[in-house]
């Protein structure tokens, strides 16, 4: 049970910092974007914000599998 409400919490941080980097990211205004990584994902590389983006997309699935391993998890 504690490793789930743990994994619910790193889960929400992650979702936290995502979205902090979205929306800093959304303030950087650029030129131009190509369609395959569409323009938030070009605001985010060009703002530097790349590394923020992948470590709280991380965070975000570790606390879902925390959540599923506890969760399926057959105590004896």
């Amino acid at each position: 049970m504690k490793r789930a409400i743990i994994g619910g919490f790193v889960s929400m941080i992650g979702s936290i910092w995502s979205l902090a980097v979205i929306i800093s990211a959304n303030s950087y205004s650029i030129d131009g974007w190509t369609t395959p990584p569409g323009k938030l994902l070009t605001q985010i590389a060009q703002s530097n914000l790349l590394l923020w983006f992948a470590a709280s997309i991380i965070l975000v699935l570790l606390g879902i599998i925390l959540m599923a391993v506890e969760f399926f998890r057959k105590d004896k």
